[in-house]
């Protein structure tokens, strides 16, 4: 029992060894990116489009900063239920990858949370009331308009970035947005939303290794 418990020792002070004698490759790294990323309503037949953008900065090898945008170009149906729906977060993220050293090659997945603001407007809803019956009927149409309001969101996300290359990566990524728009229809429009992005990264060291 004693000699399985130095054993076990043995073998995991050497992991840890290892692992020290490797340079770190994501520390003081710098990462951004582009893309189109499509939103799904979760209480709402609305599909919304946006122009994703992110800047990312490891101050460690597991764990890295990151603010990024999305500017809100429309929606999937003929009849939006929004006008504007633009989102800025920024938060924190764990990184679960191998530390070989460096980032060609390399695999790593990450979760987040990021808490921020929505510039969110709904599209205008008219309501029709008729009084009376028969010839007498009397029907009237009213338009609501709403105004822009900033709404505080909370959002966790995860995903995975591969490196095949140390300037480049490939990225894939699914979030959830939480928020609420009060005053809609004399109540609160649910702005809970899926959000999907994917697509080509670009990574900059911005320290040489010592």
């Amino acid at each position: 029992m004693v000699r399985n418990l130095l054993f076990l020792l043995l073998v995991m002070s050497n992991l840890l060894f290892a692992q020290e004698e490797n340079p770190s490759a994501y520390k003081n790294v710098l990462k951004g990116t582009a893309t189109l990323a499509p939103g799904f309503m979760l209480s709402q037949t609305q599909g919304n489009i946006y122009v994703h953008g992110h800047l990312e900065y490891f101050p460690e090898e597991r764990v890295s900063l990151r603010g990024e945008g999305f500017w809100f170009t429309g929606a999937q149906e003929k009849q939006p239920l929004l006008k504007e729906n633009s989102t800025l977060l920024f938060g924190v993220l764990y990184h679960f990858h191998k530390n070989t050293g460096q980032l060609k090659n390399n695999l790593d997945f990450f979760m987040g949370i990021q808490p921020g603001a929505a510039f969110t407007r709904p599209a205008n809803t008219k309501d029709s009331t008729t009084v009376g019956s028969g010839p007498s009927t009397i029907t009237t149409s009213t338009t609501s308009e709403y105004g822009l309001k900033v709404l505080p969101v909370f959002s966790p996300f995860t995903g995975i970035t591969f490196y095949p290359g140390k300037y480049v990566n490939f990225f894939l990524e699914l979030r959830y947005v939480s928020g609420k728009y009060f005053g809609y229809r004399g109540g609160t429009l649910d702005m809970r939303e899926v959000r999907l992005s994917a697509g080509l990264g670009f990574q900059l060291p911005l320290r040489k290794k010592a």
